[in-house]
């Protein structure tokens, strides 16, 4: 009996063991590479965030910055370093001599030696506030590198939405033609209409089949574009889901509020303003060439010579010294003075360019709050258009249907029907585009355009 039953058993058993790793390991090429990772707008700009290479570059940079800081921190510092040397003196000949340094001789000195700033025309204070700005235009960067990809993949996003209710709009064209298609070849085909309306159709189908192919190749252009921001190759396969009617439809800024705002937080005003400020720095280091240095020195060194001539007693000795230095450079040439009327003169140059930023910064928010007012009136007018389009068709599809219409106007009115529709969606996307711009301007992040 147990015998019978193992007989059962066993093949079963095998049959499962062996089956069980291609159970466990789905094909790599199958369902693993079917899988398709969905993003909202939102997720979609944290994830290029995260991802694209633009923004770890400005990160470095901003380490780097950071890193100057210390270096100019350390010249307050003072400066510590072992020294040593060795020496042969040997004279041609033996000669008398009122000095027993001047016999020929071995000789060496090492020790250690301190040296500290105590003033250098405030250059080192010059230096460490420069290197302070400059992390500040660091940060800045970083930020704009942010705010440009994000409004990049915003746009970029919109596009995509905007490109999908075209489709849908193409592809409802050629069924609306399919059908007017069929109707006005069985007319034909009963005597009731002439052969020319069969023409008339297939063309305009032709042509609304042709718009379907155009959108589709932007829509996949669009999609691999938006793969590349957030760093995905061209083939993965991702879902971008939304619509463009999901987003907020207001802008809670007065234009007095969006200017300050953009004037405050702009990263371009800020790296324009602490370009000047560190333009100026030059131009003070380099007036401090005019000033006198003053260095505090320490050695501790052990010195020795041993000479040749046995009648000479070589010696070591010990010791530190410690002084002051001061040096000033009373003239080179006109260097410092041609040298800082040109740091003036840059500084003076860039405080032009950053009043200029200034006013294209507040031009720009301007004129985007501007577009948004003027999409918003799109939006109400080519919501009615879209109405009357529609009406328009089904009376034109009524009359051709009962013979009293042509079919002339029904494609007329089946082309205004699908530009009506492509102008709504159109409309739309300009609002939401302008709304993506003016954040951008105004130098706040919204990644969910809320």
């Amino acid at each position: 009996m147990l015998a019978s039953a193992l007989r059962i058993v066993m093949p079963i058993c095998l049959i499962l063991l062996f089956s069980a790793p291609s159970l466990a390991k789905p094909d790599a090429r199958g369902s693993a590479s079917s899988v398709k990772r969905t993003y909202t707008l939102q997720q979609a700009v944290e994830q290029a965030m995260k991802s694209n290479p633009s923004i770890e570059a400005k990160i470095r940079m901003l380490e780097n910055a950071r890193m100057n800081v210390g270096v100019a921190q350390s010249y307050f510092w003072p400066r510590i370093s072992l020294v040593g040397s060795t020496s042969r003196l040997q004279n041609y000949e033996e000669v008398q001599t009122y000095s027993s340094d001047n016999l020929s001789s071995n000789n060496w000195s090492k020790g250690v030696r301190a040296q500290l700033n105590l003033f250098v025309g405030f250059a080192h204070l010059n230096n460490l506030q420069k290197s302070r700005l400059a992390v500040q235009v660091e940060e800045a960067k970083h930020k704009q590198a942010r705010l440009e990809l994000a409004c990049n993949v915003q746009l970029q996003f919109l596009q995509l939405l905007r490109l999908r209710q075209e489709l849908k709009t193409a592809e409802d064209s050629v069924d609306r033609l399919k059908t007017q298609l069929k109707s006005a070849e069985s007319y034909v085909d009963v005597g009731m209409a002439p052969y020319v309306n069969v023409l008339q159709t297939q063309t305009d189908l032709a042509k609304a089949e042709q718009q379907v192919i155009r959108v589709k190749n932007d829509l996949r252009n669009t999609q691999v574009q938006l793969n590349k921001y957030l760093g995905f190759s061209p083939e993965t396969p991702i879902h971008y889901v939304g619509k463009l009617k999901d987003y907020a439809k207001t802008v809670n800024f007065s234009e007095a509020e969006a200017v300050k705002t953009a004037v405050s937080k702009r990263p371009d005003l800020i790296i324009a303003q602490r370009s000047v400020e560190m333009a100026y720095k030059d131009m003070h280091i380099t007036m401090g060439r005019f000033l006198p240095r003053v260095d505090l020195t320490y050695d501790n060194m052990s010195q020795s010579k041993e000479y040749d001539d046995s009648s000479y007693k070589g010696y070591t000795r010990n010791y530190w010294s410690a002084g002051l230095q001061f040096s000033w450079d009373i003239f080179a040439g006109g260097e410092s003075t041609f040298q800082t009327l040109a740091d003036k003169k840059r500084a003076q140059s860039l405080q032009k360019d950053f009043e200029d930023a200034m006013n294209g910064a507040q031009t720009e928010v301007i004129r985007s709050l501007l577009d948004i007012a003027a999409a918003k009136e799109l939006i109400v007018a080519s919501d009615a258009g879209v109405k009357a389009a529609r009406e328009s068709y089904d009376m034109a599809s009524t009359r051709y249907a009962t013979h009293t219409g042509t079919i002339t106007e029904l494609l007329d009115a089946q082309v205004r029907l699908t530009q009506a529709e492509d102008d709504a969606s159109r409309a739309i996307a300009e609002f939401q585009s302008a709304r993506a711009r003016f954040f951008y301007y105004i130098g706040k992040e919204n990644p969910g355009l809320k």
